[in-house]
């Protein structure tokens, strides 16, 4: 977009770091003055290229499983769909929810702490809505890895660092009331104030602050990030589902895929693919040689693959609100 300059993209860049951290914070590492970044930040977010600041959270680690559903639609006019993403958005265990273009038009992915309630919502879902569905492919997420991509700092170096990974498995914390309001409210917006979850919860903000500092601490907060439009920076999204030929190479094509300046995540599921890739790409063209030149340095070992282009998300790591108690 010709309306951002490098001041933005650096802005966008320390957000994506620790979105949390305080205006003179983000202003010392820009080097700009506060009004400055503060106007560029409004700027940002009525333009809708800062769409929100979710949270990343270690959802394994609260005991959740994370299930996926790609859904191809039918006969469904653009009010059904609509709808049906609201349906989906409005489920408090919604944790994940976009529209992409390509094998499936709708990628869901909810968190499951009991199965039956899990398949509650999809009997209701399927009672409401099945007539508009052509295809439904449900897998369970394991892991996923996320690493440090370079489209907002313009660096085409390849890619080393990786920011977060969240793996399931019985490695559970134990956790309070208060923690898990706590991460309620962080998860819908990371740069609340300390003094407004304080208000909220009715607990003094040294609490919150001790409580943030001990789910820090633990690897149950993960991340402060930026939801960004990245359409708006000139970047389109893409799901890769790759299917292996030789499933022995699996841990080979990943390690060669995080050296990628253009890889947001990896994932590994059970169910649906082999090896799940979000890409960054300026466009059609360069997604296309990305996945040539994985193709053709791993010619044996890739059976196939199919793409969903992301269009957009409309909810993005926010975890269940609904919770009155933890246990």
């Amino acid at each position: 977009m010709n309306e951002l300059d490098a001041k933005d993209h650096k802005i966008l860049y320390h957000l994506y770091l620790d979105s949390r951290q305080s205006l003179n914070s983000l202003c010392d590492k820009v080097g700009m003055s506060k009004s400055s970044v503060f106007y560029r930040l409004n700027r940002l977010e009525e333009m809708k290229i800062i769409l929100g600041y979710p949270t990343v959270i270690n959802v394994f680690k609260l005991g959740f499983s994370i299930y996926q559903l790609n859904i191809s639609l039918q006969f469904a006019s653009p009010a059904k769909e609509e709808e049906i993403i609201n349906h989906f958005c409005s489920y408090d265990y919604s944790w994940n929810t976009a529209t992409t273009k390509g094998k499936f038009d709708l990628y869901e992915a909810i968190l499951v702490k009991d199965v039956d309630e899990f398949y509650s919502f999809y009997e209701k879902t399927l009672k409401k809505f099945r007539y508009y569905f052509k295809d439904i492919v449900l897998s369970q997420l394991f892991e996923t890895f996320s690493y440090e991509h370079s489209i907002l700092t313009k660096d085409s170096k390849p890619n080393k660092k990786m920011e977060y990974q969240l793996r399931s498995g019985k490695d559970l914390i134990d956790i309070d009331t208060i923690d898990y309001n706590i991460l309620s409210c962080l998860s819908m917006n990371s740069r609340i104030p300390t003094v407004d979850i304080a208000k909220k919860l009715n607990i003094s903000s040294a609490t919150v602050i001790a409580h943030i500092k001990k789910l820090k601490k633990s690897n149950i907060i993960l991340k402060y990030s930026i939801n960004i439009d990245t359409n708006k920076l000139g970047y389109k999204t893409f799901i890769v589902r790759l299917s292996l030929r030789d499933y022995e190479q699996k841990n080979k094509i990943i390690a060669y895929l995080s050296h990628n300046p253009f890889i947001w995540e990896i994932r590994k599921a059970i169910g649906n693919c082999d090896i799940e890739i979000v890409f960054f790409s300026t466009n059609f063209e360069h997604f296309h040689q990305m996945m040539k030149t994985l193709r053709n340095t791993f010619p044996d070992d890739i059976n196939d693959y199919d793409y969903l282009y992301v269009t957009k998300y409309h909810r993005l790591n926010v975890i269940p609100q609904n919770v009155n108690s933890y246990d």
